[in-house]
C-alpha cells in the first residue's frame, strides 16, 4: 500500500471513529428513559460546554509564560457563526458553517 493511500485510510478511519463516538451516545440516550433529576442536570451541560469552548478558543496562552492574548481569527469566525446559529437553529448547519468560515479565513490569511 502506498504512503498516500495509507495516510488517506488513516484519516478516514479517524474520522469514522470520531463520528461514532459522537453519534452513539445520542442513539443510546434516545432508547433510555431518564429521571427528571438527570434531565434537569443534563440541561446545564450545553451552556457550560459552550462557555468552556468559547473561552478556550478566544484566549490563547503563550507557551512558557502566563501571558494570554485574544485569538482574532476565532473571534472573526465566531460572529458570523453565531448569527447563522440564531437564524437556522440547526446545530449541524452552525458547526459546518463555522468550520467552513474558519477554513476560508485560514486559506486567505
Amino acid at each position: 500500500m502506498t504512503t498516500t493511500l495509507h495516510m488517506l485510510l488513516i484519516i478516514v478511519l479517524c474520522g469514522v471513529v470520531t463520528w461514532l463516538t459522537r453519534i452513539i451516545p445520542f442513539i443510546l440516550i434516545t432508547k433510555i428513559k431518564l429521571s427528571e433529576t438527570v434531565v434537569k442536570w443534563l440541561s446545564f451541560i450545553p451552556i457550560t460546554l459552550f462557555t468552556a469552548l468559547i473561552v478556550d478558543g478566544v484566549l490563547e496562552q503563550h507557551e512558557g509564560s502566563m501571558v494570554y492574548s485574544i485569538n482574532l481569527p476565532f473571534l472573526v469566525t465566531m460572529l458570523p457563526t453565531i448569527i447563522i446559529a440564531i437564524i437556522t437553529r440547526s446545530l449541524t448547519i452552525t458547526i459546518v458553517s463555522g468550520i467552513l468560515i474558519m477554513a476560508v479565513l485560514r486559506w486567505i490569511f
